[in-house]
Parts: C-alpha cells; sequence; structure tokens
C-alpha cells in the first residue's frame, strides 16, 4: 500500500535539476534541459504510483519517468502502510505531459501557463510548484522561483524543491539558508544525489572547506555509481587541499 507521503511525491518526481559544470571548476547544478524521451506521466492506479527518480549556470530540469511501484523497493517499504492513496486524475497526467512536451520543444511561455493552470486546478500536488520553480531557476528569475519552491515544501517535503531552494539562497548570498536547504534535501530524500552535489560544491567553493566537501562528494560518487568523471578530478583536488590544511595544524602538535 502507497503511503500518503509517496503519494503526494509521485508526481514531483517528474522534476529533476541535472547537473552541468566543468572539471576544473566546481559548479552547482541548476535547471536542466527535459528530456522527451523520459517524460512520462504516472500511470493513474487507485493507490497511485510513486515515479522513479531520475553546478556554475546554464542547464534546465530534466523530467524522469514515472513509474508504478509495483515490485520497488518502494513497494516493500511501504509494505505495512494501510493508509489509501487517491487515484491520480487522468486530466492531471494529460497536463502534466502536455506541460513537459512543451518544455521539450522550448515553448517555455506555453509550459508556464499550463503548469500555472495545473497547480490552481490540482492545489495539493507539489509537482507544477516544482517545476514552474525549475523554470524559474533556469531563467534567472530567482523570486519566482523561491516562491514555487517554498510552494511545493508546503504540500510536504521535497527533495527536489529543498535543492533549487538551496540553489536561490546561495545565489543571493544566504549560506545558511542554503546550507540548511541541501541538508533538508537530503534528509527529504537520501538517495537524492543531486543534493550531495550542490552541497559539496557549496562547501568546496563558497566555504573553502574541502574537508567538508570530501565526503559529500564522496556521497554523490555512491550514489551516482562513480560515473561522473568531473566530480572525481574535484575529490582529487579537495584531496588534495584537505591534507595540505592538515599538515600545519599537525606540525603544530607537540
Amino acid at each position: 500500500m502507497i503511503s500518503p507521503r509517496h503519494y503526494r511525491n509521485a508526481l514531483s518526481a517528474l522534476a529533476l535539476i541535472a547537473l552541468a559544470g566543468c572539471a576544473s571548476t566546481p559548479s552547482e547544478k541548476s535547471a536542466p534541459a527535459p528530456e522527451p524521451s523520459a517524460a512520462r506521466a504516472p500511470s493513474a492506479q487507485p493507490s497511485g504510483a510513486p515515479a522513479t527518480t531520475a553546478r556554475a549556470t546554464g542547464t534546465t530540469a530534466a523530467p524522469v519517468a514515472a513509474t508504478s511501484a509495483a515490485g520497488t523497493p518502494a513497494a516493500a517499504a511501504d509494505a505495512a502502510a494501510v493508509a489509501v492513496a487517491p487515484v491520480i486524475p487522468e486530466r492531471a497526467i494529460s497536463q502534466f505531459n502536455q506541460a513537459l512536451a512543451l518544455l521539450a520543444a522550448g515553448k517555455n511561455q506555453d509550459a508556464e501557463l499550463e503548469l500555472k493552470t495545473l497547480a490552481l486546478g490540482f492545489p495539493d500536488y507539489p509537482a507544477p510548484h516544482v517545476n514552474l520553480g525549475l523554470l524559474y531557476l533556469r531563467n534567472g528569475q530567482l523570486p519566482d522561483a523561491e516562491k514555487e519552491f517554498k510552494a511545493a515544501v508546503e504540500r510536504g517535503p521535497d527533495a527536489r524543491a529543498l535543492d533549487g531552494l538551496g540553489l536561490v539562497y546561495r545565489r543571493t548570498g544566504r549560506f545558511p539558508d542554503a546550507e540548511k536547504s541541501y541538508q533538508g534535501a537530503i534528509a527529504a530524500d537520501p538517495t537524492y544525489a543531486a543534493a550531495y552535489r550542490n552541497l559539496g560544491v557549496f562547501y568546496d567553493l563558497y566555504l573553502q572547506s574541502p574537508e567538508r566537501a570530501l565526503p559529500v562528494y564522496q556521497k554523490y560518487q555512491e550514489l551516482s555509481g562513480g560515473t561522473d568523471k568531473q566530480v572525481a578530478e574535484w575529490i582529487k583536488d579537495v584531496t588534495r587541499r584537505a591534507g595540505a590544511a592538515q599538515k600545519p595544524a599537525e606540525a603544530k602538535t607537540p
């Protein structure tokens, strides 16, 4: 049986921030471009259907395909839940597919209108607000992005919305809030790799704390399968810098 939390986040899993950056300088992931082939709405099941989830700037949000929970680890973890989630309306699924198709085609204004309509028609769903926040973040509309991410979080802890808030806060110089938001994203979904990457970049570049960045980068690599060559280079760099920072302290030890 699907828990209310999984149901409420079923559609929001369609929104995912992709990663970008160069190997020499760590950069945060912004809102990446949609992947039409992966843009698939959740199937309308009476029990709901949680979806599978898929640094500097210039990318856009890539929706991830939503699939049935049957046979997944999430389904096993929720086996003890007794709450019955309502059906995801067919109309919501259709509107989401339309919005994602518009985003994939670069028709941002039309996609924005579709998402706003969806948010009004289905006010309990965080997903329209997450996608709007990603769209505004990509366009540099930080106050609007912040508003939408907060609206998503008000509907329940959402790793993507909290991660997006971290990006907004970092870009507007609110570093304590940025750190708190990245950590909140990890708490909401400990398997959401993107939040670890952004938090690592935050520690690395903005707090100049390689010793704090190192384990976060390593966790990102663990979750992402170790395939990110850029982060592999950053790990080598912060390892060297963290070791160099420790040597003077060790020299002072009697």
